[in-house]
């Protein structure tokens, strides 16, 4: 069996996974870099089925601090973004932050990653069994499954339904989100933006802005000078009506716009150094639905079978569930036990549920966090970073990890 995949982490994941089935070679999209770093929580133990244990046991290597031992369970602290006043520890599962960059350097190792490649059209033989990527380069793979796992604007979800553009385009949400990365190289400084939590915390602003703090890299953790933080504010339009789009970068509009937080938010924002690069991210969703999937020959995952927006952290996880029922499906192809357009059938159909039903629950979130009124019935506070009942896959790994540690606790009494 061939697969193609167009990759971003998802599909080396998948990659990766299928070394353990099949002899499998990977053609990847060369996407840009995005900076935004991904929650490992109800996906970690899921990887399980995409690496080998003493690949999976390597993980942590890949996390923003690689010498943090994260809590189980884990917390996300809410802070009110005016005061710095705590508002709640939102409880989480055991997790790591992993930075996108590394983590896919992890993902691709072993993996024939082919860059440089823009996926132009799909074409599929007249047997039914085969499909073939064919790319801008003039060049083309041919395989028995295509995995789009072409990013949030995917190419190959335009492709699947190119008659309906309308139905394939993602939606952009009335709101402008900034990103930035700083090193404040300054021991006092780094300390006092870290204190609101080791790797991670969030803050919920009368006005209408969510703020979040991030470590990005800890080079040396005895070297408070030397980490680099991740900051990131979201405000729905309406709240700075006369900001025009090209100035929602700007960093003099963000550092008056810090004024008015309450700390370490404030000095967080304040201390960006002149001519740091504020990156826009345009937020947009998709809401999963059924494709034809020609025979069980093409499919999506990732943010290409169901782009969200990030505020409730669950991008990641559900990618990684994708990648984990997609290879034990093809595992029992391979055995024998299953045909390939019925396992595929049933890979679409689990992703539809589950992750359309995240993908609605992350816009009320995204829609909530930015209502003082109104966010603390935000899914991010009355779930945390647990996964909806509904989410059988995550359930499933749920409940493995509490046999594994009642085996543990057992064998030891």
């Amino acid at each position: 069996m061939k697969v193609d995949t167009q990759t971003g982490i998802v599909g080396l994941l998948i990659a990766q996974g299928l070394k353990k089935v099949y002899h499998v070679r990977s053609t990847s999209l060369n996407l840009p870099p995005v900076t935004i770093d991904h929650e490992n929580g109800w996906g970690l133990p899921l990887l399980k089925h995409c690496f080998t244990e003493e690949r999976y046991s390597q993980i942590h290597t890949a996390a923003v601090d690689p010498y943090y031992e994260p809590e189980d369970p884990g917390r996300m602290p809410t802070y009110n973004g005016a005061t710095g006043e705590l508002i709640k520890d939102i409880p989480l599962l055991r997790m790591y932050r992993v930075s996108r960059r590394r983590f896919r350097t992890f993902c691709a190792e072993g993996i024939d990653v082919q860059y440089g490649k823009s996926l132009n059209n799909i074409s599929y033989s007249n047997d039914g069994k085969m499909v073939k990527a064919n790319f801008e380069d003039n060049t083309s793979a041919t395989g028995s499954l295509l995995v789009g796992a072409d990013g949030t604007h995917s190419p190959t979800r335009h492709q699947i339904f190119i008659n309906d553009k309308e139905k394939a385009t993602a939606k952009l949400v009335p709101y402008n989100a900034i990103n930035l990365h700083v090193c404040y190289g300054d021991v006092a400084k780094a300390q006092h933006v870290r204190q609101g939590h080791p790797i991670m915390y969030h803050g919920i602003h009368p006005k209408g802005y969510w703020q979040f703090i991030a470590i990005q890299d800890v080079p040396d953790p005895d070297k408070p000078e030397t980490w680099v933080f991740q900051l990131q504010t979201t405000w729905k339009k309406t709240t700075e009506p006369d900001l025009a789009d090209e100035d929602v970068a700007s960093l003099e509009k963000h550092w008056k716009r810090a004024e008015g937080m309450g700390e370490p938010f404030k000095s967080a924002n304040l201390w960006i150094p002149e001519g740091t690069k504020v990156s826009v991210n345009k937020m947009a969703y998709w809401v999963p639905e059924k494709w034809d999937t020609r025979g069980g020959r093409v499919i999506l995952a990732g943010d290409a079978g169901h782009p969200m927006t990030f505020q409730r952290g669950q991008g990641l996880n559900h990618g990684i569930a994708d990648a984990a029922y997609l290879i034990q499906l093809l595992k029992s192809v391979k055995e024998g036990n299953k045909a390939q357009d019925v396992a595929i059938e049933e890979y679409m159909n689990e992703l539809v549920e589950r992750a359309g039903e995240e993908v609605r629950t992350s816009i009320v979130n995204t829609d909530m966090l930015h209502d003082w009124g109104r966010f603390t019935n935000s899914p991010i506070f009355t779930a945390g970073g647990h996964a909806s009942q509904t989410n059988k896959i995550a359930l499933e790994a749920q409940r493995h990890k509490e046999e594994l540690l009642k085996a543990e606790e057992e064998s030891k009494s």
